[in-house]
């Protein structure tokens, strides 16, 4: 789990892809929903396997403007 704690509404740059892979670009967008139970998620409706202990973090891309499920590794910091 991150060294930090995000809410829905902030800011964030986070890992697209792998979690955590330094050779992977980061990207920014906007956390809509936090997960704590297995369900759909996102804009493609992926069942995400959540949990209180392991939640997901729903964000929506600055860039695409598609929702997706990350776990907290793949964020990098919070912009705001």
């Amino acid at each position: 789990m991150s060294s930090f704690e995000v809410k829905v509404g902030d800011r964030v740059e986070y890992q697209a892809i792998g979690g955590g892979n330094a050779e992977n670009s980061t990207t920014t967008g906007v956390v809509v929903d936090i997960l704590t139970e297995p369900q759909a998620a996102g804009t493609q409706g992926t069942t995400v396997q959540a949990t209180e202990d392991e939640p997901r973090i729903v964000i929506k891309n600055d860039n695409t403007g598609k929702e997706t499920a990350y776990k907290t590794s793949n964020i990098t910091k919070v912009i705001s």
